[in-house]
């Protein structure tokens, strides 16, 4: 059996994380929202997506390099959308704890 203890190419362990990056995207972008998996009841977790490697590649094919930037963009969006989603969920979850503590020290905001 032959090891090669020889480096690997600059880059390469880039390009692949970039692509299993870019394949997640892609299929979490084709899975509907609710299919999500959550760390905890009420919570979406929220991906901040990794830029595409090829814009900083001088030499790279514009035709393929369009394509991750294109996917790249869509799961900014996805990923802003996320996040704005999950600020408003824990605004609403804060402010009915603020509530319920309100009306228990102070009988203030008591719901009927």
């Amino acid at each position: 059996m032959i090891i090669d203890r020889r480096p690997p190419a600059r880059g390469a362990g880039r390009r692949l994380l970039f692509l299993m990056r870019l394949a997640a995207s892609a299929a979490a972008l084709s899975i509907p929202e609710t299919a999500f998996a959550q760390a905890a009841p009420g919570f979406n977790l929220c991906v901040q997506p990794g830029a595409p490697p090829c814009v900083f590649m001088p030499g790279r094919a514009a035709e393929a390099c369009g394509a991750e930037v294109e996917a790249y963009i869509a799961s900014v969006f996805h990923y802003r959308e996320c996040l704005s989603k999950e600020s408003e969920r824990v605004i609403r979850e804060s402010n009915d704890v603020i509530d319920h503590w309100r009306c228990r020290e102070r009988g203030e905001r008591c719901r009927k």
